[in-house]
């Protein structure tokens, strides 16, 4: 069932098989790493049928070899294998209360696009007791009792504590069978598109940034954020850092659910051995040679 458009009081509201077979280096103690990356036209349309020679890898700087490579296209609504992930974590801190009925219409809108098969539990950013798991009715209730504005926004203190609960999220949906795994913030960008530390930022949220990467990277955790509303776009966010995007709108919100339900289960998997330790973070960077493509994938590792 497609989703109601969801109108422009939105704005008031806020305030796969392997290519080839990799062979471990002789010798040296490192881990094979898998990128997911998709790609998007000058239209924003998925870009199928890529080979391994239209992509390049480089980590820390240093172009790699890519070992594997694969595509990945679905879902298969009759095939339990091809179930997506999707969290939906809703913003009760930068959302006024009058965007409490906003967000609650956009979670159900997200839900009920999903297929049947798909896991989207609900999780409020500060109900610690939501955890990323239960059925569409518990689902319905957490929704139900969301609230916008219930916790107060402390700058550095509840950015750390979102970077902290992507991290908590991202470990516990690490063992979940489908292959990608989606995390959707829902709400204003002082929470859904927190920026990488700078110099001057706290010990503490540089540690909790570097978690939530490290723990998204192990999981195959992308996270989008879904922001309802026309905001700045500010460039170096988690979910750019994690492949996924930015996506805002003051009127409807439905083209954007398809289009991050889609890229959940299309994208293209590049295998390699880097040359550096396991040890977290090393930046990545993913390039097609295709004209105007547009490529999201995770920047570190």
């Amino acid at each position: 069932m497609k989703p109601a458009p969801v109108a422009l009081v939105l704005a008031a509201a806020l305030s796969v098989a392997l290519a080839a077979s990799p062979i471990p280096q002789p010798g040296e103690d490192l881990e094979f790493v898998e990128i997911d990356v998709t790609v998007l036209d000058g239209k924003g349309h998925l870009v199928h049928g890529l080979k391994q020679s239209d992509f390049a890898v480089k980590d820390d700087g240093k172009l790699v070899a890519i070992n594997s490579f694969s595509e990945v296209t679905g879902p298969d609504p009759n095939d339990p294998d091809s179930a997506r992930t999707v969290v939906l974590l809703l913003d009760d801190t930068g959302v006024a209360a009058t965007g409490t009925q906003a967000i609650q219409q956009i979670a159900r809108a997200f839900v009920s696009s999903a297929s049947p098969i798909d896991e989207v539990p609900i999780v409020r950013l500060h109900k610690r007791d939501d955890e990323p798991y239960g059925d569409r009715i518990s689902g319905e209730g957490r929704i139900r009792d969301y609230r916008g504005g219930a916790w107060p926004f402390a700058s550095w203190s509840t950015m750390t504590e979102t970077l902290d609960r992507i991290a908590g999220i991202s470990r516990m949906v690490a063992a979940n069978t489908s292959k990608r795994k989606v995390i959707v913030c829902v709400g204003s960008s002082f929470i859904c598109n927190i920026q990488a530390p700078l110099y001057n930022a706290p010990r503490n949220f540089e540690m909790s940034w570097n978690a939530a990467m490290s723990e998204a990277a192990k999981a195959n955790v992308v996270v989008y954020g879904l922001i309802p509303g026309r905001v700045p776009f500010r460039n170096g966010g988690v979910p750019e850092f994690t492949g996924g995007d930015v996506l805002t709108s003051t009127y409807d919100i439905g083209p954007l659910i398809d289009r991050i339900l889609a890229e959940a289960s299309n994208y293209y998997v590049l295998g390699y051995w880097p040359d550096t330790s396991p040890h977290p973070p090393h930046r990545v960077e993913v390039k097609s040679n295709q004209p105007g493509a547009r490529v999201h994938a995770r920047r570190v590792r």
